[in-house]
């Protein structure tokens, strides 16, 4: 029976430190649990913030009624002629005067477009908001979705393709 005693108290002695490393492993578990959700979250904000981007684009772009190409190719012809003009007016000798007045007419009306593209665009600000506003909404409606049954259900994996549907 002292044995017993003696194995019981050493038992008391030692529940302590036992349940201080009980706690010790559960706040690491937790801590892991908290950083991979912090990474989930993370990886759902930055999808998000790509979509509600190509999406204020697309609206700005349609907006001013023109392609990304197009663009493109108006800004890169603007700064062909800035740098033309930029390398006539370095050496005074080479100027002619008609012709740098010319391109900079032809540069006063590209800049003019610019303006009018700009004004657009701050006519277009509550379209943009409206479509980030959408995005964000449609957002949290997948993770809501996803947290309810802790599976993603049909009508958001349609579009995550290589994903089935483990109700499936």
């Amino acid at each position: 029976m002292a044995d017993r005693e003696s194995g019981l108290g050493s038992r008391l002695i030692r529940l302590p430190g036992q349940l201080l490393l009980a706690l010790v492993n559960a706040t690491a578990v937790l801590v892991i649990v908290a950083c991979v959700l912090a990474l989930v979250v993370l990886h759902r904000i930055d999808t998000a913030g790509q979509r509600i981007g190509a999406h204020v684009t697309e609206a700005a772009l349609s907006r001013l009624e023109i392609t990304p190409t197009e663009f493109k190719a108006r800004l890169g012809d603007i700064e062909t002629r800035l740098r033309e003009l930029s390398a006539q007016l370095s050496d005074p000798s080479r100027v002619d005067h008609w012709q740098v007045t010319e391109e900079l007419r032809t540069l006063n009306r590209n800049l003019e477009e610019i303006r009018s593209a700009a004004n657009a665009l701050g006519a277009a600000a509550p379209q943009i908001t409206s479509t980030a506003f959408d995005e964000a909404g449609d957002l949290l409606t997948r993770l809501l979705y996803s947290l309810r049954d802790c599976e993603m259900p049909a009508s958001v994996t349609d579009d995550s393709p290589g994903r089935e549907n483990p109700t499936s």
